[in-house]
C-alpha cells in the first residue's frame, strides 16, 4: 500500500525540520495555527487547547462548547476564509431520505442537496484542522467550489430530523413489536390471558351466587395471605440496613471522559424550561462531551418557543417528535434515541434537579462494573417534603423505595423496577434491548425487567435527583394510577409465557419480581377490604350471640396484622433511609398514613378500570418551578 505523505518514515526524515516533525506528531498544532489566522485571541485558544488535551477533543470543540463563540458566527468565519457561501437553513424537501442518513444526527458532516437544472449542491461542515488543506483543494477547482456551501452541525441535524421523520416515527412505534412481540404491551391481553381472566371472574361470581359464605371465606383467606406475602420484600429491605454512602468521584477513572447523552422528554412544560436549563448547565461534565436533547411533541408550540427563547450552548438540541399515537413519554424518548451520540445515556424529567456529580458517579460505576451491568438507577428525593402531608408521605415512600428496596434488589441482582427518571444506560445495551416500549405507561419498570430477561442486570448509585411530589389528591391519584396501570401492563407482558419468565430470571428472581410487582398492586387494591373485614369482625364480636371459630379468629388477627404491618414497614423503611432533616419534617404527617393508603387503593382501582378502556392514556403531571413554591 502506498505510504502516506506523513508516514512514520517520512516524518523522521532529515529533510524535515524539528518544527515540522513536532507539528506532524501534535494533532492540535495545525488547528491552533489556523484559529490564530482566523482571528481568535491567544488566551482563548490556549484555554481551549488545555481543555481539549484534558478531554480528548479538539480546540474547535472546546471553543464552541465554551460559550463565548456563537456557532453561526464561527462557521460564517470559516466560510469566509474558504470563499464559500454560508447557509443557516436547508430545505428538507430537497434532501433525499437515503439509507444510513441518521448517522448524520450523531456525526454531522456533508449533506447532498438536490438541485434543479444546476445539479446538486453539497452542504459541508469544515473543520479548523482541515481548513488549510480544503482551501488548497478548492482553489484550483472552480466547478466544485460553485457546488459547495458551508453550514453548521445544528442545521444538518435539523434537516435530517425532518427528512427521516415519517420513517423514524414508524420505527419508533413498531420496533419492539416487530422484534419481539412477547415484550410489547401493544396488545393488552393475549388470548390465553383474556380467557383465564374471564374464566376466573365468572367462577368467582358463580361461587358467590351458589356458595356465598364459602366463596367469601376462601377469598378472604387467599387475599389475606397474598397481602401478607407482598410485605416480604419490604421486610427484607428493612433488615438489609441503611444504604451505603456514595463513593468518591475524584480521579477514580483515568483518561478523557466519553460523550454522555441526556434525554429530557417535555410536554406542556414551557414554565419549567429556565429551571431545567439552569440545572443541566450545572452537570459536572465537560460541555464538549455532553449531548443534551430536549425532546418535544411537534405540536407543543409553547414549550418549543420557551426553549428557543433561551440562549443555549451548542451541546443542547431541540428534537421535535411528530404527533402520533400513542402520545407517551417512551415514544418520545425512542424517537430521540435515533440521534444519541453518547456512549452512555441518561433521562431526566422537566422538574429534575440532579446532583452535579451524578454523571461522573454513573460513568465510574460502569467503568468498574461488568459488561452485563446495563443500567444504573440514581435515587429520587422529594424536594417539597414540607409542603403538605401528601408530599411528606410521598417523600417517605420514595426514600423507602430508592434508598431501601432498590439497593436491596440490586445487591442480589434481582429485577429492578426502574424509576421514570435518572436511569443511566450503556447506550449500546439500550439499543440492543430495543429501548422503551411506547405502549407501556410505566416504561421504566418494563425496561428494567426486560434488561434482566435479556441477560443484563441493573445497579444503583448514590448521588440523588431532586424532584417534586404532587401536592393535591387529584394530581397524586392521576400520577399514581398511571404508574399502577403500567405495572399491570408489565405483569401481563411478563406472564404471557410464565415458564419462559422463570427460565430467564431464575425461580427466585421470578418470584421476587412477582411478589414485588403483583404484591404492590394487590395490596393497593385490597387495602380497603381489610378495613371492611376487620369492621365486620368487630361488629360480630360486639353482637351478644357471636361465637367465632378459630379460623375466623385467625383471619381477624391476620387482617389487623396486615394493616399494622403495612403502616409499620412503610414508615420504618422510609424514615430509616431519610436524612435527619427530612425525617423531622414529615414525622407529624405519619398520622395521615391510613388516608394515604386509601388514596393508593383508589388509584389502583382507577388504573384497573383504565387498563380496559384507555390502556395507553398518559395522564401528565403538571409541574411548576421550585422557586415559585411558597415557604
Amino acid at each position: 500500500m502506498k505510504a502516506s505523505p506523513l508516514s512514520a518514515d517520512t516524518r523522521t526524515s532529515p529533510k524535515f525540520s524539528a518544527r515540522q516533525r513536532w507539528a506532524a506528531t501534535d494533532p492540535l498544532a495545525g488547528e491552533r495555527r489556523m484559529l490564530r489566522r482566523l482571528g481568535f485571541n491567544d488566551a482563548l485558544i490556549e484555554s481551549c487547547e488545555a481543555a481539549a488535551r484534558r478531554n480528548g477533543t479538539t480546540i474547535e470543540d472546546e471553543l464552541l462548547a465554551e460559550g463565548s463563540v456563537v456557532q453561526e458566527t464561527y462557521y460564517r468565519r470559516l466560510a469566509s476564509y474558504l470563499g464559500l457561501p454560508f447557509t443557516v437553513a436547508i430545505d428538507a424537501e430537497a434532501v433525499a431520505d437515503r439509507p444510513k442518513i441518521d448517522r448524520l444526527l450523531a456525526v454531522p458532516s456533508g449533506l447532498r442537496i438536490e438541485g434543479g437544472e444546476g445539479g446538486a449542491t453539497y452542504a459541508i461542515i469544515p473543520r479548523a484542522r482541515d481548513l488549510a488543506d480544503l482551501h488548497r483543494r478548492l482553489s484550483g477547482r472552480p466547478a466544485i467550489r460553485r457546488a459547495v456551501v458551508v453550514t453548521m452541525p445544528s442545521t444538518i441535524r435539523k434537516t435530517v430530523w425532518e427528512v427521516g421523520a415519517a420513517r423514524r416515527l414508524a420505527g419508533t412505534i413498531h420496533r419492539l413489536m416487530i422484534w419481539e412481540p412477547r415484550f410489547s404491551a401493544r396488545i393488552v391481553f393475549w388470548g390465553k390471558q383474556g380467557f383465564l381472566l374471564g374464566g376466573g371472574v365468572a367462577s368467582f361470581l358463580a361461587g358467590l351466587a351458589l356458595f356465598t359464605a364459602e366463596t367469601l371465606l376462601l377469598a378472604h383467606i387467599l387475599f389475606s395471605a397474598l397481602y401478607a406475602l407482598s410485605l416480604l420484600i419490604r421486610l427484607a429491605a428493612v433488615r438489609a440496613g441503611a444504604r451505603p454512602e456514595p463513593e468518591a468521584t475524584e480521579a477514580a477513572v483515568e483518561g478523557p471522559v466519553p460523550v454522555y447523552t441526556v434525554l429530557v422528554a417535555l410536554y406542556r412544560e414551557a414554565n419549567m424550561i429556565p429551571q431545567l436549563v439552569e440545572h443541566m448547565k450545572k452537570l459536572n461534565w465537560p460541555a464538549s462531551r455532553l449531548d443534551i436533547k430536549l425532546v418535544c411533541e411537534a405540536d407543543d408550540s409553547a414549550t418549543m418557543a420557551a426553549i428557543e427563547a433561551e440562549t443555549l450552548p451548542a451541546h443542547f438540541e431541540l428534537v421535535r417528535v411528530p404527533p402520533a399515537l400513542p402520545r407517551t413519554k417512551p415514544k418520545a424518548l425512542n424517537y430521540a434515541l435515533s440521534g444519541a451520540r453518547g456512549t452512555y445515556l441518561t433521562i431526566y424529567d422537566a422538574e429534575d434537579r440532579p446532583h452535579p456529580d451524578q454523571l461522573r458517579e454513573a460513568w465510574q460505576t460502569f467503568s468498574r462494573g461488568p459488561a452485563t451491568l446495563g443500567c444504573l438507577q440514581a435515587p429520587l428525593v422529594v424536594g417539597n417534603i414540607g409542603q403538605n402531608w401528601i408530599s411528606a408521605l410521598f417523600a417517605c415512600e420514595y426514600a423507602g423505595l430508592f434508598r431501601g428496596i432498590l439497593p436491596f434488589l440490586a445487591r442480589h441482582r434481582f429485577p429492578l423496577p426502574l424509576g421514570g427518571t435518572s436511569n443511566h444506560f450503556r447506550t449500546e445495551v439500550l439499543r440492543r434491548c430495543r429501548a422503551w416500549d411506547p405502549y407501556n405507561v410505566a416504561e421504566d419498570a418494563d425496561l428494567g425487567l426486560r434488561l434482566h430477561r435479556l441477560g443484563y442486570h441493573c445497579g444503583v448509585i448514590g448521588r440523588p435527583t431532586l424532584e417534586d411530589a404532587p401536592e393535591t389528591v387529584r394530581a397524586w391519584i392521576s400520577q399514581r394510577s398511571r404508574w399502577i396501570k403500567g405495572w399491570l401492563q408489565t405483569l401481563l407482558v411478563a406472564l404471557r409465557e410464565p415458564s419462559r419468565l422463570f427460565s430467564e430470571l431464575g425461580t427466585l428472581g421470578a418470584l421476587v419480581f412477582l411478589a414485588n410487582g403483583a404484591g404492590v398492586i394487590l395490596s393497593s387494591l385490597l387495602h380497603p377490604l381489610l378495613f371492611v373485614a376487620l369492621a365486620m369482625t368487630i361488629a360480630a364480636i360486639i353482637h351478644p350471640d357471636y361465637n367465632p371459630g378459630p379460623l375466623h379468629q385467625m383471619l381477624s388477627g391476620l387482617d389487623l396484622a396486615n394493616i399494622l404491618a403495612s403502616y409499620w414497614v412503610f414508615l420504618r423503611l422510609g424514615l430509616s433511609r431519610m436524612e435527619p432533616d427530612e425525617a423531622r419534617q414529615m414525622r407529624a404527617d405519619a398520622l395521615y398514613l391510613p388516608f394515604y393508603w386509601l388514596m393508593l387503593s383508589a388509584a389502583a382501582w382507577k388504573a384497573f378500570a383504565e387498563l380496559y378502556h384507555a390502556p395507553f392514556l398518559w395522564r401528565k403531571t403538571a409541574h411548576r418551578p421550585n422557586a415559585q413554591r411558597p415557604g
